[in-house]
This record gives structure tokens, sequence and C-alpha cells, in this order.
């Protein structure tokens, strides 16, 4: 792992990974729909599109025909704190990666023409996205999550948002934001790193530096609301189900470190992965509850949470509920020591299955840094799993629980009463 600071703040991390053959290359940015107002919900997800509409020395057909002549894949996604645009081919095109990538990243001009049908595109996104009610259910859920606050909105914007952007909102936008200190360049692979390092210092070095004085180290969390929300779907005959409990006030220094988010991960593992775990078990093998229940951890750079998701239908919501809180206070009481053992090593050969394909390895590291501020080594993220004890896993529970859960549910027969009800079925 080689790492570099340019002097206008932008950040340089290399990954070699000698036993592959491609490699992954991406610019990642600090920014994202919760850096959005009301009026702007949704424009981070829209230049997230149109930066690879045309730049000032290529066409859109160019930018696509450049990276597919070479194999490589091209791809971007925007979430609530981070925007990434990223290829991946051959760990000997990684330079030719890198400047496509860059090119589209600092040097997108946004064509009029191009804006317009794009953001016809994207408005017919948003529209199957919001009638699809488990996709839905994640926007219900950032809601109950964070009420109005910016983390609260959709990442994809509203229509009438999406509708109305110009041009100039988008400059706008990239010259708040994508400037050298929120910005991160990445490879891992199989590839040159002494010469990759020098391209992308040469390429990224004159970036605008931020306007802001001084440059701020990390974002405040948003407030954790806490509420019940539903969205009825009456052409649905299942509910999806969304319950969620915050993993850690994210300011709080002792749980922002790597061993507490490998704790709080093996938590999510301990609960509900694989058929065997508890909840899927009991939910699906023994009480024929759901086909689909798991629990995840998800998180940002300043914000946790964990999830249990579930498909159901509507009369068996209440069972679900009634089995999922028992299960839940009995991991706040005690861990079981087999399911612990299960659960640690589910999460090792995730770990390491990730750390053999490039672009896993670059995400995981990127998560990292933006969170904790370094990337935890392969082997010291396994020695770190291994010595996790089981009270460390059942305090996440008891933390978990002291909190008031957020839930969505969507489908037929959803209702915010029924949801109300559900999260108060949960105490017993």
């Amino acid at each position: 792992m080689v790492q570099r600071t340019l002097p206008n703040g932008v950040r340089l991390l290399a990954l070699p990974m000698p036993h592959v053959h491609s490699a992954s290359v991406g610019v990642f940015l600090r920014v994202g729909s919760r850096d959005e107002t009301p009026d702007t919900n949704g424009i981070s997800h829209v230049l997230e599109h149109m930066a690879f509409k045309g730049t000032a020395t290529r066409s859109v057909q160019a930018i696509n025909l450049d990276a597919e002549r070479l194999g490589a894949e091209v791809n971007a996604f925007t979430g609530k704190d981070t925007t990434g645009y990223f290829m991946t081919g051959l760990g000997r095109h990684a330079p030719a990666l890198l400047r496509m990538t860059a090119d589209i990243v600092l040097n997108s001009t946004f064509p009029e023409a191009e804006l317009q049908r794009e953001l016809e595109v994207i408005r017919q996104e948003a529209i199957e996205y919001d009638e699809d009610p488990e996709d839905s259910a994640n926007d219900v859920l950032d809601r109950a999550l964070w009420g109005n606050d910016p983390m609260g909105m959709p990442v994809i914007g509203t229509v009438a948002n999406i509708e109305g952007f110009t041009r100039q909102d988008l400059v706008r936008h990239v010259q708040r934001h994508y400037v050298a200190h929120k910005t991160l360049v990445v490879a891992a692979g199989n590839f040159d790193v002494d010469a990759w390092m020098a391209l992308a210092a040469e390429l990224f070095s004159g970036m605008r530096a931020s306007d802001d004085l001084p440059v701020p180290q990390k974002p405040e969390p948003a407030r954790y609301v806490g509420q019940a929300l539903a969205r009825r779907f009456p052409q649905v005959s299942q509910v999806f189900v969304n319950l969620a409990y915050p993993l850690y006030p994210a300011a709080a220094e002792d749980r922002a470190g790597p061993r507490w988010r490998l704790t709080a991960a093996l938590a999510a593992y301990v609960f509900g992965e694989g058929m065997s775990s508890p909840l899927v078990d009991t939910v699906r093998e023994q009480m024929g509850l759901a086909y689909t229940a798991y629990a995840a951890t998800e998180s940002g750079d300043v914000w946790a949470n964990f999830i249990v998701h579930a498909v159901t239908t509507p009369d068996k919501l209440e069972a679900l509920f009634a089995a999922t809180g028992r299960l839940l206070r009995a991991q706040a009481a005690a861990i079981d020591p087999v399911h612990l053992e299960r659960a640690k090593n589910q999460l090792t050969v995730a770990r390491v299955r990730a750390a053999e394909r490039p672009y896993a390895t670059m995400e995981q590291a990127v998560e990292e840094l933006f969170a904790v501020g370094s990337v935890t080594p392969m082997s010291q993220a396994l020695a770190l799993i291994d010595g996790i004890e089981a009270d460390e896993v059942r305090q996440v529970f008891e933390h978990m629980l002291a909190h008031p859960p957020a839930l969505a549910i969507t489908g037929k027969g959803a209702t915010a009463k029924a949801a109300r009800q559900l999260v108060a079925s949960l105490a017993g």
C-alpha cells in the first residue's frame, strides 16, 4: 500500500495486488446527497450522470468507446456522502484508465443538449424507483432514520427537482464540492505503482483547492430521529420491512475505529447472516414467516446503522416482529459461542474474498479512509476479527436497544399506525 497527499490536498492511494491480472482505478469525492438542500436534492446524482456526457476534448461517444476498446468496465455511483467514478480493466491499462477517469472528473463540460436528454432519462429512473415498493422502502427508511435532515432525502432526488436543474446548477455544484481536499484517487490491482502514482500526481496537482478555510476535518453527523413510517402499495401482495438501529454516535472517538466497525459488522453476521443464524433459522426455517430475512450494517464516514430486512405478507407481520424482538433481546443478554465462531469465520471469508477482487479492495479502502482516516491491512483486520470477544458483540446489541428503532414498511396494507404498533411489539 502506497499513500501520498499532494500539496493541494488530493490524496492518492495505490493498493498493489500482484496475484491478479486486472486493476480498478477510481476517483472518489466526499460529497453526496447530504450536501444538498430540498431545492437541490438530486443534483449530485444528476452530476454523476452528466460527467460522462462530454469533456473538453471528448464527446460522450468517445468517452464510452475509449474505455470499451480496452475492454474496460465503466461505472459511477452517488451515495449519501460519497460520489465515485471508476473503471476496471487489465492491469497494464491502469494509466489509461486513470487518464480517462481524471478527464471525466476534471474536464466535464455538461453540454446543454446532453443535459436535456439525460434529465429525461433520470426522471424515468426516479419514477421507476418510486413505483417499486422494495426500492421505495430504502427511501422511507432514510426518512425514518433522519427525518428532514438532508440525510433523510432520497439520493436520486425528486422528479420536480430533476426536471428543473440547469447547466449552471451543475457548474456551481462542481465548483463547491469537486475540490482537492474532498478527493481521493485510488487504484487496486496489478500495475506499475510508481508510474501510476507519478501520473496521478501530474493529473491532479492542479485540482482547485477548497475556498473554505480552514478545511473541515470531518462532517457533522445527522441527528438520529428514529420514527416508524409506512407507504402503501396496494398492487402488491407482500410487505417490505426495514428495521434500523443506530450503531453509534459517530462523533464518539471510541466508536469510530476499525475494531469497533468490525465488531458492529460481526454483530450483524451473528444475528442474521446465513441460514443457520438466529434470525433466518427462526423466522424462516422454524416459523415460516418470511422467505427473505437478513441483517447487515450500512455505514458511511460519520454514520452507521444496523439493518434487519425482511419480506413477508401482512398476516405474518406481528409474529415476525415479536420473534425479531425476542431474538434481539437474547443477543443483548448473551452471545452464543457457536454463533460467534460461525460469524467470525463468515466475516473473515467475506474480507478475504473481497481482497481477491480489485474493485472490492478499492471500495473497502475508500470507505475506511473516509471514515477512519487510514486503511486497515488485511492481516490486521483478520487479527482484529479473531480477537473480538463475545461481550463486545453483546454490547453492540445493548447499545442498539437503548435507542428507539427506525422502521420503514412498504407494500400491501402498510400504514403509519401499523408501523407504530409493530415498533411497540418489539419490546415484547
